[in-house]
């Protein structure tokens, strides 16, 4: 199982314990998803794969921080996560079309 990925999750289920936005709960819901369905996934521990990880955590790390704060750029920050996850996930589909 890949660390920064582990890592993010946690950090992300921090944030929406502080998250009262219906709409920024959405999206901190479709990243946990993302991040469960693809945090098994072999090619995230490859040099390739590793960096799109870590990014993942060190923004949810940010976020988190920013969040305690009270900076006013949490909506873009979650958003941002949020496209670091569907990357994840886009590329977890790209390659298992390879192999079938």
């Amino acid at each position: 199982m890949s660390q920064p990925l582990i890592e993010a999750k946690e950090t992300v289920e921090k944030i929406a314990k502080h998250i009262e936005q219906d709409a920024l709960m959405a999206q901190l819901k479709n990243i946990n998803r993302l991040v469960e369905q693809n945090q098994n996934k072999i090619w995230l521990r490859t040099k390739s794969g590793k960096p799109i990880a870590e990014k993942l955590q060190t923004t949810a790390a940010e976020t988190l921080e920013k969040l305690g704060s009270g900076s006013e750029e949490i909506a873009s920050l979650i958003t941002e996560l949020e496209d670091i996850a569907r990357e994840i996930d886009e590329e977890s589909a790209r390659r298992s079309m390879i192999v079938t």
